[in-house]
């Protein structure tokens, strides 16, 4: 009975949804404040949820203050249909009306986020149509009410984000479709651009450390809809420096050099500072502002343009805000450490110019200096057809099995030292268009041998990767016991290649040349 109403009232809401658009209010007249289409300096951002968590308009123009203070260049606001169009043929502004023309007050640069449909707007016959849903779109009402929202704001807002974690399972129901996303994003960019031909289109932001649901998208045409690629790559409950978070924006290389390079932007990072009911608990209010101090400069020196840190205001339950949640969502009154850090972080990379670089090697000697350890899965040469620099390089080739985790190590004769003051370690990789991952183990003066994860094989042609040494090894990092620390001397052990996904049973042949150490400030001795 329930899913024969329903088909009856979604046949009343086709005809009532061709008509209602005459009837919705004109475009907010505010003056045009924007900034162009490439970002070049590193810029950072917060999540604020005004227009969707605020439950007094009054409290708008007062946290819209607060923002501004903050020292922010952008803003990421989330645009709910549901909210806005509750029945096909009513229309609510005044929330985003006032948040929009709040925020533009301050100079402030806006992402919006275009997102939850109410449930007449779905595909699923059993939604609640007058209420807020995670269930796939209806595409063609979706781009329609996209195009309809940009009108109206494009004086104001320039950039505009179709969907949020379109590969999360808890966002797109029944379960994350990549290509059904792609088309979403095709046909919502074309109806954008033919009312705002000037709109700058950003993907969802997506988990990278998991790279098949974009790969999916992109092979369905969603690289070519966008002008930004956008990634969520929280490593919580784990520390900035030694989770991977800075080698996260590799795994898009072999996507980049497929289908063209993008501007990558982050448009969530974030840490909670204390229990939470999404997430493990991750860190005390003092260890989130050290997390997010570290974590910026970490991505900018990535190449990450913008990233908005997540949140600006704690949800009740969820304590990832710069402001702590206190009496209520409208409590504006209590800053947690984080506030401050985020305010005095200066966007610039952290080590925009190295004191020194030094050579660690060049591939130039032997190839029997090299030795595989006892899985057989790959050989190593060098070779002189495909070179970075000089006249050698390495030439290594695999074969994974299909079953399991598998890996092939490549170990070292003689000692590859590692520069004392060395931050980073620095290689040329020719990859293959797969997602394997190349690594180092390190070895320290104690004996103990971690492991440095450098990056995906990603796209064919040379690249240099750069990756910060930290200072303290996961235990996922840890080959041998030890306290995660590196002890100088340092050597580098052996080259690594892994598969991923595990079981993949790929073959392949990638390219490594010239090795070198990034130096800093003696001061801060690699192992202090």
């Amino acid at each position: 009975m329930l899913l024969h109403h329903n088909h009856i009232l979604r046949l009343w809401i086709c005809i009532a949804v061709c008509t209602s658009v005459w009837h919705a209010r004109p475009p907010l007249p505010v003056q045009e404040r924007f900034v162009g289409t490439h970002v070049s300096a590193p810029q950072k951002g917060l999540n604020t949820h005004l227009a969707s968590r605020l439950h007094f308009r009054s409290t708008i123009p007062v946290a819209a203050d607060i923002v501004a203070d903050s020292g922010t260049a952008w803003v990421r606001e989330d645009i709910h249909w549901y909210r806005i169009q509750r029945t096909p043929t009513s229309f609510e502004w005044q929330y985003y009306d006032d948040t929009f023309a709040a925020l533009t007050a301050h100079h402030l640069n806006i992402l919006a986020v275009l997102g939850h449909p109410p449930g007449w707007a779905t595909l699923d016959p059993l939604d609640d149509p007058y209420n807020n849903s995670f269930a796939a779109p209806d595409a063609a009402r979706f781009a329609a009410w996209a195009a309809q929202t940009v009108a109206r704001y494009r004086h104001v807002i320039r950039y505009w984000q179709i969907w949020n974690e379109p590969d999360n399972q808890l966002f797109w129901r029944p379960s994350p479709d990549p290509v059904a996303y792609a088309r979403l994003v095709i046909l919502t960019t074309r109806a954008i651009k033919q009312v705002a031909p000037e709109a700058v289109i950003v993907s969802a932001g997506v988990n990278p450390f998991n790279m098949g649901f974009l790969e999916r998208a992109a092979d369905a045409g969603l690289w070519y809809a966008v002008d930004i690629v956008a990634i969520h790559p929280y490593v919580n409950p784990h520390h900035p420096q030694y989770s991977g978070l800075a080698q996260s924006v590799h795994y898009l290389d072999g996507l980049h050099a497929r289908y063209g390079r993008r501007p990558l932007w982050v448009t969530e990072l974030g840490w909670g500072s204390g229990k939470s009911d999404r997430d493990p608990p991750s860190a005390t209010p003092l260890q989130q502002a050290d997390y997010l101090t570290q974590s910026f400069p970490l991505l900018w020196d990535a190449g990450v343009a913008v990233i908005f840190w997540y949140a600006f205001k704690d949800e009740a339950h969820n304590p990832y805000g710069l402001l702590a949640w206190g009496s209520g969502s409208d409590d504006m009154t209590l800053p947690k450490p984080s506030f401050s850090a985020f305010h005095l972080l200066t966007p610039q990379p952290q080590h925009a110019a190295p004191l020194q670089t030094v050579p660690i090697t060049s591939f130039e000697g032997r190839t029997q200096t090299w030795v595989r350890g006892d899985e057989p899965y790959g050989t190593l040469h060098t070779q002189q057809q495909v070179v970075y620099h000089g006249t050698r390089a390495l030439r290594l080739d695999y074969a994974f099995p299909s079953s399991g985790n598998r890996y092939v190590v490549f170990r070292h004769r003689r000692p590859l030292f590692v520069p004392a003051h060395a931050y980073a370690i620095s290689l040329a990789l020719y990859g293959n268009n797969q997602s394997h991952e190349l690594k180092l183990w390190l070895k320290g003066g104690d004996g103990a041998i971690v492991q440095l994860q450098i990056a995906p094989l990603g796209g064919t042609g040379w690249r240099r990767v750069t990756v910060p040494i930290p200072t303290q090894f996961a235990a996922w990092n840890q080959i041998t016991p030890g306290t995660g620390r590196l002890q100088a001397p340092i050597i580098i052990e052996a080259i690594v290649l892994d598969d991923n996904p595990d079981g993949s049973g790929d073959a392949g042949t990638f390219y490594v040349d010239e090795i070198i150490a990034l130096l800093e400030d003696p001061a801060r001795p690699l192992d202090k």
